[in-house]
């Protein structure tokens, strides 16, 4: 009896874990869909942007603004996002590894390395390795308002503009399809940087027949030069925080369907393990009553 009872408490904790996994993967799907439509609506105008920064770096004249030449110095930023939730498999594991990465190389080469990163469980894998983040942003959503990320944005770039920083990178996970998701760096300052990371993509950059001395300005250039600069900044530093929550949704929705049918399983294992002791135990008792009327014969 005592092992039968045993069998029924392990399953209905099954039973419980397969309600919270259910529940947990019904949200997270319901939110990546979301993400995914935004991320979709974006698409148009982060290319947009990505070709006016292509024009403005690929004149027959350079253009002079202290956002668009490289600084030599010795400080670099990081900016990490992790997931902000747990239960979503290797997702902050395999950004660290990618983090780690930039640690070994400022190391090697001499450069002081400071992280900032939202707070989130990525937090438990620094804290693991001692590695201590120069800031913690406590009051981030899980997809950052505009106003908030121009806020961050301005900062580094008034950092970069005086230079305090030679560069300033973010690592995230990067969301290609639903069948790929990969830890990524992307250097966001230098400028020059990002848009040539950006013209490289599969987007094409157009129109080819077109320079950015062809255009007239207004403000004058060098104030346009800037405004696009930051915009370019700041679209894309909001596009990797959308990448970011894609992919956490998503991871967090496979784990927990890998997690429900897990469970579905042992439910099914549980039920057939209690049916056979069941029946052994009524077959014993069967038994016990025909040898006692035996017995009594």
């Amino acid at each position: 009896m005592a092992a039968i009872r045993q069998i029924l408490q392990r399953k209905k904790a099954a039973q419980n874990i397969c309600r919270i996994t259910k529940t947990m993967e019904m949200i997270s799907t319901a939110k990546f869909k979301s993400y995914n439509r935004l991320w979709q609506a974006e698409s148009d105008y982060h290319n947009a942007l990505a070709r006016a920064g292509y024009l403005m770096t690929t004149g027959e004249v350079a253009l002079e603004h202290p956002l668009l030449s490289e600084r030599s110095g010795p400080r670099r930023v990081v900016l990490a996002v992790g997931s902000t939730r747990g239960l979503c498999g290797s997702y902050n594991s395999e950004v660290f590894k990618l983090l780690a990465v930039h640690l070994k190389m400022a190391q090697a080469e001499g450069k002081q390395l400071d992280i900032y990163l939202p707070e989130g469980r990525l937090l438990n894998s620094l804290s693991h390795y001692g590695v201590t983040p120069k800031k913690v942003y406590t009051t981030l959503d899980e997809m950052p308002t505009y106003l908030q990320i121009e806020e961050i944005a301005d900062d580094f770039i008034e950092q970069y503009i005086k230079g305090d920083l030679e560069q300033f990178s973010m690592v995230y996970m990067h969301y290609h399809s639903a069948s790929s998701q990969l830890a990524q760096s992307l250097t966001i300052l230098p400028v020059t940087d990002l848009i040539a990371q950006l013209a490289t993509r599969s987007t094409p950059i157009w129109p080819w027949n077109l320079s950015f001395d062809d255009f007239h300005f207004s403000p004058p250039m060098y104030k346009s030069v800037e405004a696009l600069a930051k915009m370019i900044v700041s679209a894309w530093m909001s596009a990797c925080f959308m990448d970011a929550a894609l992919s956490e949704h998503f991871a967090r929705m496979v784990a927990m369907r890998n997690a429900t049918d897990n469970a579905d399983q042992m439910i099914k294992d549980l039920t057939t393990e209690y049916n056979r002791a069941r029946q052994t135990q009524i077959t014993g008792e069967l038994l016990d009553i025909i040898g006692g009327t035996g017995a009594l014969a």
